[in-house]
């Protein structure tokens, strides 16, 4: 791939900087309607889709998925019906992961790809960015995850990969020694494709301009329990009790129950793995 000096620049970089690969679609940013990212030339779109289709990458990019099904199930069942529906609306799109919720992959190309303290407003606020680090650096002695909001420094080896909420939580990396190498691949979905479908595939500009005072009433509902609803997404420990491995609706795990019943901002207390939502008969 060739990039013009001023690609490395950019608000995710450190210093000299590093130039970023994308293949994705997207929706917001001036766009009209959902659409494909275009790459900055024909050679590196192809390139691009070589790096994607390597055996070796796609294990990378898809081994830590069924992590998030288990540990996140709710969230990603979102982006897997988001994207599955995008797909069938849209053949024309293109497709990063056969096995991947997520709608887009960025590539760090490095050499040192080092960023910043920053957040990724564009994504999915109750949603999850897969990050996974390349290349050859001591992790010992740099490229760790800080997640500045929690005050922590984890490391993170080359060939690790790491779920974030990276629209909410300030992320970055620490710096690598002189001489080493580091890359990454970055999985995610933008926010507005998730408004794109709630809309009936449609803008908010064009959803307003059609909807009635019932739509509207229900939007406001909507609104006022979307912060409540979205903080349901994330797993707790006794949803994780749950052992849901298999992909299946968490409603069918349990005889009865709603998936959002699962995460009441509460803590289990009891010792027994009892099914959420239904009390266990002591003996």
């Amino acid at each position: 791939m060739t990039f013009p000096a001023a690609a490395s620049q950019h608000r995710r970089a450190y210093w000299d900087g590093f130039p970023t690969a994308t293949r994705s679609f997207s929706f917001g940013t001036g766009r009209e309607e959902v659409g494909n990212i275009k790459a900055s030339s024909a050679q590196n779109a192809a390139a691009m889709e070589e790096l994607l289709a390597d055996p070796s990458i796609i294990r990378m990019a898809t081994y830590p998925l069924p992590h998030l099904q288990v540990l996140c199930y709710p969230i990603f069942a979102d982006y897997h019906e988001t994207k599955r529906a995008l797909l069938k609306k849209n053949p024309h799109l293109h497709r990063t992961f056969s096995r991947s919720p997520f709608t887009a992959v960025t590539a760090n190309l490095g050499p040192a790809s080092v960023s910043p303290p920053h957040l990724d407003g564009r994504n999915k606020a109750d949603g999850m960015c897969l990050i996974g680090a390349l290349g050859d650096f001591n992790a010992d002695k740099g490229a760790h995850l800080v997640l500045w909001d929690y005050g922590l420094m984890i490391r993170f080896p080359a060939g690790c990969s790491s779920m974030i909420p990276s629209a909410m939580v300030t992320h970055s990396n620490t710096p690598i020694q002189e001489g080493e190498e580091r890359y990454s691949l970055i999985q995610y979905s933008a926010g507005g494709l998730f408004r794109w479908v709630t809309n009936g595939f449609k803008s908010d500009r064009s959803w307003l301009s059609s909807a009635t005072e019932e739509d509207l009433e229900q939007r406001e509902e909507e609104r006022k329990a979307h912060c409540a609803t979205a903080v349901k997404k994330f797993s707790l420990w006794k949803d994780i009790k749950v052992s849901n491995y298999s992909g299946r609706a968490r409603v069918e795990v349990w005889d009865s129950g709603d998936v959002a019943d699962f995460s009441d901002l509460t803590e289990d207390d009891s010792e027994e793995e009892s099914p959420p939502g239904k009390k266990t008969r002591r003996t």
